[in-house]
Formats: C-alpha cells, structure tokens, sequence
C-alpha cells in the first residue's frame, strides 16, 4: 500500500470515498466538485485505487484529490470494493462519509445538501438517486448540460425526479443503492463497516450492505426527493465475477442482513475491529491489518471461479436461507439450523442458540424434516397440490384475458374455457416441446410457491411449540395481494392447522404504513410476521423501533 497523496485538511466535515480497480476512464465528478456551494476545506476527497495503477486520468484532477492511496493489490486478486470501502472510512477525516461515483455529474448543491440532512437528522443513513442517460454520444465524457443528461436518453426521468424515488411497489430494485450513499463515520466503524466475507467478491457488492445493517442498528434509511446525480452512459467495467445475487443483482447476503436484523459483518476488517472495539485510535494505527493475509490465496479469481462455494462453506459464515421454519447458516465447516419465531430484537445479539447441527446443508433439513410435527408434515403435502391448479387456472384466465374480443372479463373467461382447450390440443400436436417447458416452468413455479407457504405455516405454528404468544393471540400476517396465498392460509384457519392469524394485504407502501398505523392505535403490542420479499421492498418505510421490538422476517 502506497499514499500518493495524503490530506492536509484538518476538520472537514464530509469525506467522499471514491472508488477505482484499475478501470476508470474518468473522474470527473471532481470537475464539479471544484463548483461547491461550500467552502473548500469542509470536504475532503479520499481515492482508493485496488491495484497499482497510478490513473493518467486522475492526475488531470489531482489538485482536487486530497487522499489518494494505491492499495497495490496483485493482478490476479478479484477486486473487493467492500475492502476500498473501509480503506476510506480509515482514513477519512470528515464526521460524515460519503461513497459515491466518480464519473457521476453533481449540482453545485451537492455537498451543501448532504451537510444540511446529516444536521436536521444525524441518526440516518442517507441516499441520493441517479438519473442515467443511455446516449453514446456522451462518451468519452464530453460535459453534457444537466439538461441534456435529463431528456433524450434518459431511462428514469419522471417529472424531473427518478423513478426511484417516486416508486411505491419495489423501491429495493428501481433505486440506485451504490450511486450516493452518506453515514456518519463513527455510525460506520459501530456496525463494524464493511462486510469482507468472500460472497462481495466482484460485481455484487455495494454499500447497501452497510445500509442495511445500520438500519438494523437504529438509523432511518432517507432519500433525497430534490438533489440528484447525473450519470452518462459508458463500457462495462472489465471483467466481473459474479456472487450470489437474488436475480436482479442484489446481493443475497446484504438480503439476509435486512431480514434477520443482524448488524455485525460476517467477516470484519480487522483494521475496522481494532477502531470499533478501541484498541486503536487512528488510521496509521491500523492500516497495516487493512488487507488480510490470506488474500493471494482466497482472492485469486480462478480461485474463486472454481472453489467459491467451497469457500464460502468452510472459512466464512455463511446464511444459507430458510427452511421450515428455521434460518439455516453454515460455520466453519458445520451447518446451523435456528428457529425463526423471535422477533428481531432477540437475534441481533448473536446469543440464539442452534437446533439443528450436521455437517451439510441436506443433513440439517433431514433433521428438521424428521421433527416436524403432524400438522406441519399434513400442510407440507398439501400445499403442492393446492398450489399448482391455482396457478393453472391462474395461467387459463391471463390467457383468456388476452383474446381480442370487446368482453367483459368474465364472458372472456366462459369464452376461454371453450377456445383455449382446443389451442392446448393444438400445442400438443405442432408444438409439444413449448407446452412441456411452459407445464415445466409452472410446475417449478408451484413447488417454490408451496415451499414459502409451507415455511410462513412452519413459523406460525412453530410459535405454539416454543411458547411464544400475541396479545389476544393473534398474529399479524403481512401479505402481498396474492390471493393464493390468502386463500391458503384462510383454509387452513377453517381447519385448525394453524393458530389464530390475523392477514393484512399490502400492495404498495401506503398499505404497510396504514397496516402499521391501524395496529398502533389498537395498543398493538406483539409480534407481525412479514415474508422476506415484502419486508426487503418495503424496508424504508417500516419504522426502524417497530422492527426491532416486532418483526418476524421470513
């Protein structure tokens, strides 16, 4: 690790974090930078470059740089921005840290706005949203207008703000968690900051990690509905291995952080640890422990392209996601099973004892199969059954929606149990193999389904059994508008497979915060369950002391 430059500045009062693995054509948010509102000495700016190359296009702005440090990293290591994170959270100077783009466009405002948001509230983490234009003939950056940055091209402007920010349904995906994402350092170095565990790897990874955890911590997550930064369309940054992820390129790690409520890192910087803890006082104190000693080894990439999951299994802890009612995770070597009934204020300290113990993933589920009660076992082979012909007669009536007829809906449904049939007859003489893949698609869709039912039946039930009850002995049940779920769970209400249950349907924001609001005013005092998927969409807008003290996240 080598300073090319170190800062000077005494007392900013904002740290920006900026981020290169030996990629950037340009950093040009310096440029603005250098047009601040704000005097100069109130924010600093931190470059951390993973490998040794010292950037020509960085030294066009050097005089804007205040900290530049060349982690030296050797060539065949995987980038890890999550290691570049907390070399600038070390070094920064500055009360507030913020990590951002560095080939992003920003207003003269930006810098002011953040200080004035962190001095109405400084118990948030803070987010700005990017507006991303797609035209090539921005490329290389040739210093667009904001306003051009905002028409043609542009894939999220709405009125003027981004899509993001206006998104009621699943803000989690339509917002940009790594464009600009702000915390007080001291709040960051708390949570343990960065998480170094080998899933961060490459592509996936982000701050949002941090987000997350220092929600579970107690911050309000807040984005900024009128400041915004502006980013230009460019190549793919290199190579990217490529970790889990839940589909749609968020990391399922940072995923489980906000469902379970934990707030440490899995792996820890040891650097962040000796801060955090107080065994050390200052960066040149720690920075030596910056970078771990086994990285040559663990982060060569084809290291990881070949053993990752290995890895991932057997130096590092792991979550290995839910099943029948239980949060499984693996630890060196050895696969945990612990019971999902306690609110989250009860695991976030790390004393759940396990219930289940094996040394594979499989091993634990067998157990756990092999516990499960009568009920449970008589609604795990219920829920296939009932699932599937709900999804076909789902698929029948979008198709008989969609023929070309000016008809109601329900004389578009009689009219599709008469055509439809015969298309069916007519697949499975031209076109057997499509009808195949669709009854495949739909029959791994069913299993899944009747999966998650059978897991949220799991945890309602398994709260009986663990002695766990609600005032008036209800429980809350948020679900999203799909109505084979609620029918489900209203069957097996009428049967008594389950205890009392009270659903709620949420289809957008406004309907958590109303659920929310109602059970408040009713003295509400026990526990609400929630699935994972809606908590994860809805997560901002769910008070953080209620999701301590109440929340079950499956």
């Amino acid at each position: 690790m080598q300073f090319i430059k170190k800062s000077s500045r005494k007392s900013p009062r904002v740290s920006l974090v900026l981020l290169d693995w030996s990629v950037r054509e340009s950093f040009h948010l310096l440029h603005y930078l250098s047009e601040q509102t704000v005097a100069r000495d109130d924010f600093e700016v931190i470059v951390i470059e993973y490998y040794s190359r010292v950037s020509d296009a960085l030294k066009k702005f050097e005089s804007q740089v205040d900290t530049w440090i060349v982690l030296d990293m050797p060539a065949n290591c995987c980038y890890q921005k999550h290691l570049m994170y907390n070399a600038g959270i070390i070094v920064a100077n500055g009360d507030i840290v913020v990590i951002g783009d560095s080939d992003a466009m920003v207003k003269p405002s930006f810098i002011e706005t953040i200080i004035k948001a962190f001095e109405k509230d400084p118990k948030v983490v803070y987010h700005i949203d990017q507006f991303r234009n797609l035209r090539r003939e921005f490329y290389p950056f040739n210093y667009p207008s904001f306003e051009a940055v905002l028409g043609e091209g542009c894939i999220n402007n709405i009125g003027g703000k981004t899509a993001g920010v206006l998104d009621s349904e699943d803000p989690l995906h339509s917002r940009n968690y790594g464009g600009c994402m702000c915390a007080k350092r001291d709040d960051l170095i708390a949570i343990g900051g960065a998480d170094m565990h080998i899933n961060y790897m490459g592509l996936i990874c982000g701050p949002y990690d941090m987000t997350f955890r220092l929600m579970n911590y107690g911050l309000r997550e807040v984005w900024d509905t009128e400041e915004f930064t502006y980013h230009t369309w460019h190549p793919v940054d290199g190579d990217n291995y490529v970790g889990p992820h839940d589909g749609r390129h968020m990391s399922t790690m940072a995923l489980e952080a906000l469902a379970s409520g934990r707030i440490m890192p899995l792996s820890e910087n040891e650097a962040i640890h000796l801060l955090r803890t107080g065994t050390a006082h200052g960066s040149t104190e720690v920075l030596d422990k910056l970078i771990p000693i086994n990285v040559k080894r663990d982060w060569d990439l084809k290291n990881i392209e070949a053993n990752g999951t290995h890895l991932r299994f057997t130096s590092y802890k792991t979550p290995l996601g839910a099943y029948k009612g239980f949060r499984i995770v693996s630890e060196s070597g050895r696969v945990l099973a612990y019971p999902m009934v306690e609110p989250r204020s009860q695991l976030e300290n790390g004393t759940q004892n396990p219930v289940f113990e094996g040394a594979t993933e499989d091993v634990v589920k067998a157990k756990i199969t092999k516990a499960t009660p009568t009920t449970l076992a008589l609604i795990d082979r219920v829920a296939p059954w009932y699932v599937f012909p709900f999804c076909a007669l789902s698929s029948f009536y979008s198709l008989s929606q969609r023929l070309p007829f000016p008809l109601p809906r329900p004389a578009k449904a009689l009219l599709g149990l008469m055509v439809i049939p015969f298309a069916l007859f007519a697949l499975v003489g031209f076109a057997p193999k499509q009808l195949i893949d669709k009854l495949r698609r739909m029959k791994r869709d069913s299993i899944s389904m009747a999966e998650g039912l059978d897991h949220i039946a799991a945890i309602i039930t398994n709260r009986m059994k663990w002695g766990i009850s609600n005032v008036g002995n209800e429980l809350p049940v948020l679900l999203t508008n799909r109505r084979m779920a609620i029918y489900f769970f209203r069957l097996l209400q009428f049967f008594h497979l389950v205890p009392r249950i009270m659903i709620r349907r949420v289809v957008d924001v406004d309907a958590v915060q109303s659920v929310l609001s109602d059970l408040e005013s009713e003295g509400w005092s026990g526990q609400l369950l929630v699935p994972a998927e809606l908590f994860g969409r809805f997560n901002a807008f769910i008070r953080p002391a209620a999701a301590a003290q109440h929340l079950i996240v499956t």
